[in-house]
């Protein structure tokens, strides 16, 4: 989820009132936000909103951590609405900034490829944000979660983000990523055949064993003419064949999510 800024950044510079001002109300909801108060931070917020005192700068800080709020409360599409909100009423303010950066991580978490394409138009957007280069590594790290290795790697040197040298590898030579497709067909073809091409050598043995057991089951009850017999086998066996199919894009899937997960965490220990 997004972070609330440090600082001056959140220093309220309205000085426009005549009448004596209103407490300002940031220091509390920052302090709410680490605590993780959300609900006692949401309920603040929606009462600053329409505070006498809280105007000018302030305003849109404060609907900027209310919207925050809700997104931690699993509010996503009132939090989503008023991110968007603040991002286009704000364009070239901090907190329109921020508000950008959230909504993009919002929707990289349910939909990454969503989010990437936000990251990138922060980046085409706002060329001279100090956040740029946050949000070159959000839209690298999306493109790797999708296993598009290459693509992460020129995003994070387009933005002139250098990764280190081991994460710089793990991109551009990632292990063999396989296709559960070539898996499922492999399988299809010689029961565990696919498992061996994902690197499952137990499971490529206990397919093969399983269904050879009940193959030639059944070429026995045939040649004997035992046909309950053969119909038992055969049903059970059909299960276990198509199960054996499935079980090989499987272990294709969980292949692929292992070399992904290698690389997201050095990602993550490098962001």
């Amino acid at each position: 989820s997004a972070e609330a800024p440090e600082g001056s950044a959140w220093e309220s510079t309205d000085s426009t009132a005549s009448e004596p001002e209103a407490p300002d109300p940031l220091p509390v909801l920052l302090h709410l936000y680490e605590a993780q108060d959300f609900a006692g931070m949401r309920s603040l917020a929606l009462q600053e909103e329409y505070r006498l005192g809280v105007s000018g700068e302030s305003a849109p800080k404060v609907r900027y951590m209310a919207a925050l709020a809700r997104m931690e409360l699993n509010d996503r599409a009132e939090a989503q609405q008023e991110l968007e909100l603040l991002a286009k009423d704000f364009p070239t303010d901090p907190v329109g900034e921020m508000a950008f950066l959230a909504l993009a991580d919002s929707w990289l978490e349910v939909a990454p490829r969503l989010g990437v394409v936000q990251y990138q138009a922060f980046i085409e957007q706002h060329p001279e944000s100090p956040y740029s280069s946050y949000a070159a590594q959000r839209a690298a790290y999306g493109l790797a979660s999708e296993g598009q290795f290459s693509m992460a790697l020129s995003q994070l040197e387009g933005a002139g983000v250098v990764p280190s040298p081991e994460l710089t590898a793990m991109l551009a030579q990632p292990p063999d990523w396989k296709r559960p497709m070539v898996a499922t067909f492999l399988s299809g073809a010689l029961p565990g055949a696919g498992q061996l091409y994902a690197g499952q050598k137990k499971e490529a043995f206990s397919a093969l064993f399983v269904n050879a057991l009940f193959i030639g089951g059944s070429i026995y009850a045939a040649r004997n003419e035992q046909w309950a017999t053969l119909g038992v086998l055969g049903f059970f066996g059909l299960g276990f064949y198509t199960g054996n199919i499935y079980g090989a894009a499987d272990a294709a899937i969980r292949h692929n999510r292992g070399i992904r997960d290698d690389i997201l965490l050095q990602m993550e220990s490098e962001g």
